[in-house]
């Protein structure tokens, strides 16, 4: 009995040794969840099927109630640590602050690695739309009017080029709002972190299209060939500009389809008010307000300073009178513009903090416990 007592097979451990995972479901209080071990290995996000992100790259508190190994008891008595002990330590963060912008900043650069349209789609546009308006407005004239109204267009169009492209931007946050409420539920970060990690990750993308975008353009149009640092900032600044007002209206609106009709309504708008189809300072005195919140009004202005104020002769009339760029900035009410064309790049900059500020107000006040 007894040789036949000892060739039994182990007992099978317990349940609870063999499904450790799913001790704490997804739904337990705040503080339960690490890293990957208890979390699910991938969510699709709402709205789309192609975007997955990775729970193993988000970032939850680590704070699993210890237990001592003598009686299994975390306290001096041996009793247990509850993770609701102490309401305000289970408020305080987890994690330093550049930890929490770097953890933050990986995330968003593996997101980008694994859905590459989300910086290739811009860039192909500008790319492509480079080596268009390269050959069509190739090497403008200079004897009569109608280089004057190439290179007119060309800035225009560049201008509208930068702004309707980054549309693509709207559902960036959109398709992570459940996870940001559900990780600022646990206090895993601060909103501030989220916004300035999603700034810092997109600041080289951003600068790059730019590159790109002028590179293709600016010699084949034959523009000024000592401000080309202005063109690239310029372009540079609308790109921050337009990301940092799409990002900040994804974060009020429900949907993308919604936010895709608010920044389409509102970039025709800033068109319209830019000092195109009307003067600056012809547009009547109740809508003046919408010429200075007009964000497309800086870039468009700062490079028609930047092309034309000088006395090179771009041009002549009917007469064959020779007709430099002050002349052209006189035609079209910029010559006694009360900010040089630096002034307009810093403008941009402000705005771009300004939508950016705004974001971080909407994350930090209107988002908590959103999970639609």
């Amino acid at each position: 009995s007894s040789s036949s007592s000892s060739s039994k097979p182990p007992p099978p451990p317990p349940p609870h040794h063999r499904h450790r995972q799913h001790q704490h479901p997804p739904s337990a209080s705040p503080g339960y969840y690490t890293y990957s071990v208890e979390m699910l290995s991938s969510t699709p996000t709402p709205h789309t099927s192609d975007y997955t992100v990775n729970e193993e790259d988000y970032m939850t508190p680590r704070t699993r109630p210890q237990q001592s190994s003598r009686g299994g008891g975390g306290g001096p008595g041996g009793g247990t640590s509850h993770p609701r002990q102490g309401g305000k330590q289970q408020q305080q963060q987890h994690n330093s602050y550049p930890r929490e912008v770097w953890v933050l900043m990986r995330r968003n650069f593996i997101n980008i690695r694994r859905t590459p349209e989300l910086f290739l789609s811009r860039q192909m546009v500008l790319t492509v739309m480079g080596f268009m308006m390269a050959t069509m407005f190739l090497k403008p004239r200079d004897d009569d009017t109608q280089g004057i109204a190439n290179r007119l267009s060309f800035v225009i169009f560049t201008v509208c080029l930068f702004f309707f492209s980054s549309n693509d931007a709207v559902p960036a946050f959109i398709q992570e709002r459940f996870i940001f409420v559900r990780e600022t539920s646990h206090n895993a970060y601060r909103a501030s972190a989220y916004v300035l990690s999603g700034l810092l990750t997109y600041l080289p993308f951003l600068a790059f299209q730019a590159a790109t975008y002028a590179a293709i353009v600016w010699f084949p149009l034959r523009l000024h060939p000592s401000d080309f640092n202005y063109f690239f900032l310029a372009l540079y600044a609308s790109l921050l500009s337009t990301n940092s007002f799409v990002v900040f209206v994804s974060s009020v609106v429900p949907n993308f389809i919604m936010g895709y009709a608010a920044v389409i309504a509102f970039t025709a708008l800033f068109f319209l008010f830019c000092g195109y189809f009307l003067e600056s300072s012809s547009i009547p005195a109740m809508w003046t307000w919408m010429n200075k919140i007009s964000t497309m009004k800086y870039p468009y202005e700062g490079l028609l300073l930047n092309q034309f104020h000088t006395h090179r002769v771009f041009g002549r009339d009917i007469l064959g009178q020779p007709i430099t760029g002050f002349d052209i900035l006189r035609q079209i009410g910029l010559d006694k513009a009360k900010y040089g064309k630096w002034a307009m790049v810093l403008f941009l900059l402000a705005w771009a903090v300004f939508y950016r500020l705004l974001f971080y107000l909407v994350l930090r006040f209107a988002s908590k416990n959103q999970r639609t």
